[in-house]
């Protein structure tokens, strides 16, 4: 059995706005059975555009009961029907939110009939209600109001499971089955074509427009975190409903997902990213001689200095850097920003003397190189390419490929985009030496196409 439910809402995310109208309409798979419809009094203001899309004024529901009041009849008509709406979430999100204010679990089996058609009648331009409707010659003589929507999709479901030879609804319900929570303008094919491996991942809107880039290790599994249940804000649910589409690129490795990430949205400047669209405070750190000429070190705020050591987005990741040079060259903490309690002081000598080999082991790593990483299959191996301390590119060969890197390696690069964020991932990089590290000459000059 088949309840088919439709909710009219003051609002578009259930944890600010309330349910003013619910319709359920029983559908045993060939005819429909029953119907309920109740308003109810959302406790709050119904806004004015609200007021205009549904009709429903302040006025028909200062005397409707409450959800609260109504729960056990609610609960009793939907019994363990499966939950059928068109964009299941919105009107689940709102119900199951509602239960929970009254202290009722419900987590139903659930099929949106906007997927559904998508499966059955392939093609169509929009799978609106409105669309459908017209497109199956169904009449809605109350659009817009839950009863009105909660009949016309019924009839919908009634049309989709007479066409639906293969069964496929069974498989749509299963709730391991990985769609119940898709965007519902998303094909689900195409979530389902996604690798787990590493790689970027973009978001279009309905017009081909590239509205969110991310980053992933395991792509399927990231893109799913995008559209869990529990997400229902504001925001996230503007942001669910206009993906259409889902686009990505392998890159082989984490690393080069990150830095991929970081070029392509600094190129397209999608609506949905933030981050980098806001200025990044940097830290600089520099060496200095104190007045009792002692090497030391300090952090400051970069804007236009130069001559630092090194430079990091926050203050937490530089303070951490001269932590981890104080215990690896067995520096005098008192004389690089950290107190003289936080770790067992040096002698003066030994502390410049190991400063000094600190400062030139830096100023001698290496600024030209390919750091090696895996590729995108078993065929390939990948790399991405460092000069004069920049990111240059990333690329990929194959695993018995005879590559020279100083000739070829224009040819083999997507040339990326170098930037604070790149250079922090880098360096890091470089730390951690998690992936082997081929030098470069320091100069290469490109000529007819090759690299000498």
């Amino acid at each position: 059995m088949f309840a088919v439910v439709d909710v009219e809402t003051t609002g578009g995310h259930p944890s600010g706005h309330a349910i003013t109208e619910i319709a359920i309409v029983i559908h045993n798979g060939n005819s429909i059975l029953d119907h309920y419809t109740t308003l109810l009094n959302p406790g709050q203001a119904i806004p004015l555009n609200i007021q205009a899309l549904t009709g429903i004024t302040p006025d028909m529901v200062a005397d409707a009961p409450t959800f609260e009041e109504k729960h056990e009849e609610i609960a009793q008509i939907l019994g363990d029907h499966i939950f059928v709406a068109h964009n299941v979430n919105f009107d689940l999100g709102f119900i199951q939110h509602a239960f929970k204010q009254v202290g009722v679990q419900y987590n139903p089996k659930r099929l949106c009939s906007v997927r559904y058609a998508r499966r059955v009648e392939k093609g169509l331009r929009s799978y609106s209600l409105k669309n459908l409707c017209h497109h199956f010659n169904i009449t809605n003589d109350a659009a817009h109001r839950a009863w009105g929507d909660a009949e016309a999709t019924a009839h919908i479901l009634g049309i989709l499971l007479a066409k639906d030879r293969e069964g496929q609804w069974q498989q749509m319900i299963k709730r391991n089955q990985g769609e119940l929570n898709l965007p519902p303008n998303l094909p689900a094919e195409e979530y389902h074509q996604l690798p787990e491996r590493p790689g970027v991942y973009y978001f279009y809107n309905q017009k081909e427009q590239i509205i969110y880039i991310g980053k992933a290790r395991n792509l399927k599994r990231r893109v799913a975190s995008h559209f869990g249940a529990a997400k229902s804000t504001k925001r996230s649910q503007a942001f669910k409903r206009e993906i259409y589409h889902i686009h990505y690129e392998l890159t082989g490795s984490e690393l080069g997902a990150s830095l991929l990430e970081d070029h392509e949205i600094r190129h397209h400047w999608p609506i949905y990213n933030k981050a980098q669209k806001k200025p990044k405070q940097r830290f600089g750190v520099f060496h200095y001689k104190n007045q009792d000429g002692n090497w030391s070190l300090v952090v400051n705020r970069l804007q236009k200095q130069r001559g630092y050591l090194m430079q990091f987005f926050t203050l937490h990741e530089a303070q951490s850097w001269l932590l981890n040079q104080v215990k690896s060259y067995d520096l005098n903490p008192a004389y690089c920003g950290l107190t003289r309690n936080y770790l067992p002081e040096n002698s003066t000598p030994n502390h410049n003397k190991n400063f000094e080999a600190m400062v030139a082991q830096h100023l001698q790593r290496e600024e030209n190189y390919l750091l090696k990483t895996p590729g995108r299959d078993a065929d390939e191996e990948g790399f991405i390419w460092v000069q004069n301390g920049q990111l240059k590119g990333l690329g990929f060969v194959g695993r018995h490929e005879d590559f020279d890197p100083r000739f070829e390696i224009a040819d083999k690069a997507r040339l990326l985009r170098n930037s604070v964020t790149t250079a922090s991932l880098l360096r890091r990089a470089q730390e951690e030496e998690k992936y082997p590290m081929v030098p470069l000459p320091k100069t290469l000059v490109q000529e007819e196409g090759l690299l000498f």
